[in-house]
């Protein structure tokens, strides 16, 4: 695993993403997944926030099929699986992952 990779999520897992002023809650009603990550929230209002559009506060993230990192966008290919969306750098990769996202699933404890 990329050291630098790890720290980025663990320093982000700890901020609420849309307002990193606060630390994010453990609740899990305060807590949603993309691309299998965990993003913790501070409140109701900064989940839906995000939810409304993911790419627009999750930073960078991992493909889950090439593993390589990229910055999505609100045009990025998008699958919904276990618990979130995931995004993915191509219509081809997404591909991939919709034909077994089994293989390719990220599962981090909350």
């Amino acid at each position: 695993m990329d050291p630098e990779w790890a720290l980025f999520h663990l320093e982000r897992a700890l901020w609420d993403p849309v307002d990193p002023r606060r630390l994010g809650s453990l609740a899990a009603e305060l807590q949603y997944r993309v691309n299998g990550e965990v993003y913790r929230f501070s409140s109701d209002r900064t989940l839906r926030q995000f939810m409304k559009s993911p790419t627009r506060w999750c930073g960078q993230l991992r493909d889950p099929v090439t593993g390589r990192c990229f910055e999505p966008s609100a045009r990025s290919p998008e699958a919904y699986w276990v618990g979130g969306p995931y995004f993915f750098e191509s219509d081809s990769t997404k591909t991939v992952f919709v034909e077994d996202p089994h293989k390719y699933e990220v599962i981090r404890g909350i």
